[in-house]
């Protein structure tokens, strides 16, 4: 089997998805947050099923699409770790901050989101530009011992 056929066989992994925000009205002041790839409304499904432990329905209220979930995500728990609810089984409960709301908290996840990807995008630009740097100071060293380096006569060469 040629490469390009081995390539083409492994399966792509889907990273873009959605970082969903749900309430639960039995739980006041606590919001989830986590990722899914699928939709949210088959997440919502799976976190809805019977349990003997958890009380009341989750709704999702606000969702922010992204290209990386999981970067979007540890992005959402970085910003909101004061309010990580330690507790908590779960590394996804916040409690909400008292002067926000539960769309403010989307909203800085999305503003803070675009931030992250610019920066990236702008440390990206800066590693290939160290690279060409290296580049070329590379061939200037090579250019530079080339140029101070005495070299031997055809009869020098010969006599060796």
């Amino acid at each position: 089997m040629a490469l390009w056929q081995l390539q083409k066989t492994r399966k792509r992994v889907k990273k873009s998805g959605i970082i969903y925000f749900a309430v639960n009205p039995r739980i006041p002041d606590m919001v989830k947050i986590g990722m899914t790839i699928e939709s949210a409304e088959s997440r919502l499904k799976t976190a809805n099923r019977k349990h003997e432990f958890m009380c009341g329905r989750w709704a999702i209220t606000q969702k922010v699409k992204t290209n990386d979930v999981k970067r979007t995500e540890d992005l959402s728990h970085k910003i909101f770790a004061d309010f990580h609810d330690k507790e908590s089984v779960s590394t996804e409960m916040f409690f909400i901050p008292k002067d926000m709301t539960v769309k403010q908290m989307a909203d800085d996840v999305r503003e803070k989101d675009q931030v992250m990807r610019e920066q990236r995008e702008k440390q990206n630009k800066a590693m290939e530009a160290v690279d060409k740097a290296k580049e070329a100071l590379e061939k200037l060293k090579q250019e530079t011992h080339e140029l101070i380096t005495l070299k031997p006569t055809i009869e020098e060469q010969e006599d060796k």
